[in-house]
């Protein structure tokens, strides 16, 4: 048997997801009645922290499958399902953009959610809002604070985990308050990792 003149590459794992190429864009996906003009404003920000093409796709419908009538609230986990099953493999990160109160089973509700083994998430505008002050000021609020979720979770998919930094983007928010403060950057060891990442 005749051996070949260059070595194999190694073989793939099937179980191995391969991961996206450097031109790989972040779609984000609007579901349900949310304001594109918001959404579109946190394209730049994101394409500036990930070095990627940001895109906005079609909308989906409201979520009705996802409403628990006990709580009043939408089930994240159901409409993170569909945002998974929307993703194609040429994507790096697909993002839901929902206006629903969600929630997850262990606490009263969230502001999103990250599966970085299918590079999806699932961000509500919701609770995000801001309860006074002038209507633009209240805008101008909103944007800052889904600017920040949204790194956090593209960052959570890239890889990072929670930070203990408060002042960074990676830094776990309970509250609003915690997202205003910690702002849209990355801490120096959270940068130093992304980059890592590649």
């Amino acid at each position: 048997m005749d051996l070949p003149a260059e070595p194999l590459p190694p073989e793939t794992p099937s179980d191995e997801r391969l991961r996206p190429g450097p031109d790989a864009p972040i779609m984000l996906i609007p579901i349900g009645e949310v304001d594109e003009a918001l959404i579109g404003k946190t394209v730049k920000p994101l394409e500036e922290a990930f070095h990627r093409v940001v895109t906005i796709s079609k909308s989906l419908p409201v979520p009705k499958y996802a409403f628990n009538p006990t709580r009043g609230q939408y089930h994240s986990a159901a409409i993170l399902k569909r945002v998974e099953e929307l993703r194609a493999q040429e994507w790096d990160a697909a993002i839901g953009l929902v206006d629903v109160d969600l929630f997850v089973p262990e606490v009263p509700f969230i502001f999103g959610e990250a599966d970085r083994s299918t590079r999806s998430a699932i961000i509500s505008l919701t609770r995000l809002r801001s309860e006074s002050g002038p209507s633009e000021s209240r805008r101008e609020v909103l944007t800052k604070r889904l600017v920040a979720e949204a790194i956090h979770q593209v960052g959570l998919i890239r890889g990072l985990a929670q930070c203990p930094n408060n002042r960074c983007v990676m830094f776990f928010s309970a509250t609003v308050q915690d997202t205003d403060k910690k702002g849209a950057g990355f801490c120096a060891n959270c940068r130093k990792r992304l980059m890592s990442e590649g």
